[in-house]
C-alpha cells in the first residue's frame, strides 16, 4: 500500500515544515523593512543656516518695497493737500489762512470740503473757537492727513490742547493730530504764524463779538466770529507758486506726539505748533525724529527725506542736507529771490 505524502512539495522535498517557512518569511520581512528617513543633527543644522541666510536677504527688500510704498502713500496725501488748496482758492479767489483767527479754526479743516469730506463741515460751527466745538467735528479720523511711515489715521492728541489766553481758561480738548503742517516761512513771525509771517499761510483778518482789541490779539472769552478773509493770495506769491513751498511734513520728536504746542489737534487755531512749520535759516530740516526741534520740518521716513507740496501743486523731496538758504527761499512767498535747486 502507498500512502501519499499530503506535505507540499516544497516542504516535504527540502525537509522544512510549515512554521519553519512561516518564520523565515518573517525574519525576511523584518530584514527587508523600510528604515525610516530622518535628518542628522549635522544636516538640520545647514538647513537652518540656509533659510536663516534666505530670510536676512529677502527681509531688507521687503522693508524697502514697503517703506517705498508708505512713502509714495505720503506723496499722494500732499498731492491731495495741494488739489484741494488750488480748488479753495478756485472758489474764494484767496489762499487758506493759516487759521483763520486765532483760537478757531485751522487751514487744515477750511480746506475739508475740497477733499470729499463735506459731511464734517456740518458738525463745525465756525463761529467759536476750537475748544467750543463738538466731539464729532473734533475726533473723527481723517487718514490723508497722516504718513504711514510714522503712525496710524486714529491718533487724538493726550495733552497740551488748552486755550492759551490771559483771559479764560479750559481743560484739554482733544482732537486728531496730523503729519503735515503749512508753511510759515521762517524767522520769529513764522514760528508764531502771527499776520507778519513770510509763508505762503497767514493768520487771517477777524471781526469778533465781543470786538478783539486790539486786532489779532486774544480774542475775549466766549467772542464768537462774525467773519474773516484770508490775507494771501496766488497774487502774494510773488517768488512763483513752483517755488514756493505751501506744506509739508512736520518734525515730530517721538515723546511729543500727541502734545501740543508740537503735535496736538491739527484743526485747534490757537497752538501754532499743531498747524504750521518753518523751514529756512535757524530752521533745518530735521535729520532723525529725535533731533530737538518744535518748529521744523521733519519727517520718519528711511533715509529721511522730507515731502512737500508747492503752489503749483507738486511734490518733492528734500533730504535733511538741503541748505536753509535754499529752504528759506522756499518757504518764504515774498522775498524776491533766484532759486537755484541743487
Amino acid at each position: 500500500m502507498h500512502f501519499i505524502d499530503s506535505t507540499p512539495f516544497s516542504e516535504s522535498r527540502l525537509g522544512l515544515g510549515r512554521i519553519d517557512i512561516h518564520s523565515r518569511f518573517v525574519k525576511f520581512q523584518l530584514h527587508h523593512r523600510p528604515v525610516p528617513v530622518a535628518f542628522t543633527l549635522i544636516e538640520l543644522l545647514v538647513v537652518i543656516g540656509i533659510v536663516s541666510i534666505l530670510i536676512g536677504l529677502l527681509l531688507p527688500a521687503v522693508q524697502a518695497a514697503r517703506e517705498s510704498a508708505r512713502r509714495t502713500s505720503c506723496i499722494n496725501n500732499l498731492k491731495q493737500i495741494g488739489l484741494a488748496i488750488q480748488n479753495f482758492e478756485s472758489q474764494y479767489k484767496v489762499l487758506p489762512p493759516s487759521r483763520n483767527y486765532d483760537h478757531y479754526t485751522s487751514w487744515a479743516f477750511l480746506i475739508l470740503p475740497f477733499m470729499e469730506q463735506t459731511a464734517l463741515p456740518e458738525h463745525w460751527d465756525d463761529k467759536l473757537k476750537y475748544y467750543y466745538q463738538n466731539d464729532t467735528a473734533r475726533l473723527t479720523p481723517m487718514p490723508m492727513y497722516f504718513c504711514p511711515s510714522r503712525r496710524d489715521a486714529n491718533i487724538i492728541s493726550t495733552a497740551g490742547d488748552d486755550i492759551l489766553s490771559p483771559y479764560e481758561i479750559s481743560n484739554h480738548v482733544p482732537g486728531i493730530v496730523s503729519d503735515y503742517a503749512s508753511s510759515a516761512g521762517h524767522g520769529p513771525a513764522g514760528v508764531w504764524n502771527w499776520i507778519h509771517s513770510n509763508g505762503a499761510f497767514v493768520m487771517g483778518f477777524g471781526i469778533t463779538d465781543p470786538e478783539t482789541v486790539p486786532e489779532g490779539d486774544f480774542a475775549p472769552p466766549g467772542a464768537k466770529l462774525i467773519s474773516w478773509k484770508s490775507r494771501t493770495t496766488f497774487a502774494s506769491i510773488v517768488d512763483g507758486t513752483s517755488n514756493t513751498i505751501f506744506a509739508g511734513e512736520k518734525h515730530v520728536r517721538p515723546e511729543q506726539q500727541g502734545i501740543a504746542p508740537e503735535d496736538g489737534a491739527i484743526y485747534n487755531g490757537d497752538h501754532p505748533g499743531n498747524f504750521s512749520r518753518c523751514g529756512g535759516p535757524g530752521y533745518p530740516l530735521a535729520r532723525f525724529p529725535s533731533d530737538q526741534f518744535a518748529t521744523n520740518f521733519g519727517s520718519y521716513h528711511a533715509g529721511g527725506g522730507v515731502n512737500f507740496v508747492f503752489g503749483d501743486g507738486s511734490v518733492r523731496t528734500f533730504t535733511p542736507d538741503v541748505s536753509t538758504d535754499l529752504l528759506g527761499r522756499l518757504t518764504a512767498r515774498n522775498d524776491h529771490e533766484v532759486i537755484t535747486e541743487p
